[in-house]
């Protein structure tokens, strides 16, 4: 490897070290309280060094929303289910109910007030609901053939979800929230199935 490639990659696993301090950050004291200082100690790095690659709190809050799409677009494979029970019960396993989908979560929020950051995300956000969308669209069917009731059902599955990891901060206990999980999606998956059955 040459030696701009050798650099190339060390700035990669910088910023993808950084990426995820600031995840840790996020899920364990919040935006608000996440800062540059916070992330580089957390990251192992100096002040100076996380700002060669992120200047700024929104140049890393930026990234760190790159980092966290990517993983939270599920793959338009069925996720290994048998059933659509079972894919969407998976899709809150392994996608929403997790650190990463926290996390977003919180700079979701923060960007409702902040302005400059809602506007840099803005399109990032909206690319990522039409992806989310066309995903749905490529494994479901709605059982009355309607693709405006897949993407329906589907925004209203994850908007519920979303809402139950903010109901964890006012004392819903996991038991509750796994009851909630599983009494919504024996509600929703008889109006959907998988694509071609």
């Amino acid at each position: 490897m040459s030696e701009v490639g050798l650099q190339q990659a060390k700035s990669q696993r910088a910023r993808k070290a950084i990426c995820e301090a600031t995840i840790g950050s996020l899920v364990e004291i919040g935006y608000s309280e996440t800062s540059l200082n916070r992330v580089a100690a957390a990251a192992g790095f100096s002040k100076g060094a996380l700002q060669h690659h992120f200047p700024t709190k929104e140049d890393l809050i930026a990234a760190t929303v790159d980092e966290l799409l990517t993983r939270t677009e599920a793959k338009s494979e069925r996720l290994r289910a048998k059933s659509v029970e079972s894919a969407l019960l998976q899709a809150w396993v392994r996608f929403i109910n997790t650190p990463a989908y926290r996390a977003l979560m919180e700079i979701l929020s923060a960007a409702r007030t902040d302005k400059a950051l809602q506007k840099r995300l803005s399109s990032d956000l909206v690319e990522w609901g039409r992806k989310l969308d066309q995903q749905s669209l490529d494994q479901y069917e709605a059982v009355s053939g309607s693709e405006e009731e897949v993407i329906m059902l589907l925004n209203m599955t994850r908007s519920f979800m979303r809402g139950l990891l903010l109901q964890e901060r006012y004392g819903v206990s996991q038991e509750q929230t796994d009851q909630y999980v599983k009494q919504w999606i024996s509600m929703v998956a008889p109006m959907l199935k998988f694509k071609g059955d």
